[in-house]
């Protein structure tokens, strides 16, 4: 459909069907996000014990509820705030295609995709990050090590928390959106390679 043949009620249309695509889209990869984090974390538990440890199970409610967790508002606004920035991106596409302003239309999606995308890497980091702690938990790890690049890009909060050991009940949270720090089993002493 060519830009000069858009309506109001064909992009609203289209918007939607787009917006469930996506959603449904990221439910899949979420998934498969958590399967690659739990097997890397299980895999990273047998390297410190020696001991061969299973995966989570994850699936659509266990992805749900880790977004859910993530932000005590998470769970509502993923969805709502889909439709949100959904009825947005009609609203702006409505009214370039009225004024005849095909720029803006093209600018107007971009600056949807780019919303999107923000939002989805950002779900997706939470996920890896919620799942490593739950794989490790769920295979007796007390306590991990907080690690970080080591480049010039790291900020001085993670400088100092680099190297750090902490309780895997009191990680303390990222200090700032897109941090590429993560943590690392460690193994109790004295429990026969167990932790």
């Amino acid at each position: 459909m060519s830009f000069d043949e858009l309506s109001a009620p064909r992009i609203t249309i289209l918007t939607t069907e787009m917006m469930k695509r996506l959603l449904k889209d990221n439910k899949k990869a979420y998934i498969k996000i958590a399967e690659a984090a739990s097997k890397e974390a299980a895999d990273d538990v047998e390297e410190v014990s020696g001991v061969k440890v299973k995966p989570l199970k994850t699936d659509e409610k266990y992805v749900a509820g880790i977004l859910a967790a993530y932000n005590p508002v998470t769970g509502y606004l993923y969805e709502n705030e889909a439709d949100r920035k959904r009825a947005r991106l009609a609203e702006a596409l409505i009214a370039a295609v009225i004024a005849g302003l095909r720029p803006e239309y093209h600018k107007e999606l971009q600056k949807f995709a780019n919303l999107w995308h923000t939002q989805t890497k950002q779900y997706g980091d939470s996920i890896v990050d919620a799942t490593r702690i739950e794989t490790f938990k769920k295979n007796g790890i007390r306590r991990v090590r907080w690690e970080t690049e080591k480049d010039d890009k790291v900020c001085e909060e993670c400088k100092e928390r680099d190297g750090k050991v902490y309780d895997i009940d009191n990680i303390p949270t990222k200090p700032h959106y897109r941090c590429r720090c993560w943590v690392v089993p460690v193994l109790e002493k004295g429990n026969n390679g167990e932790s």
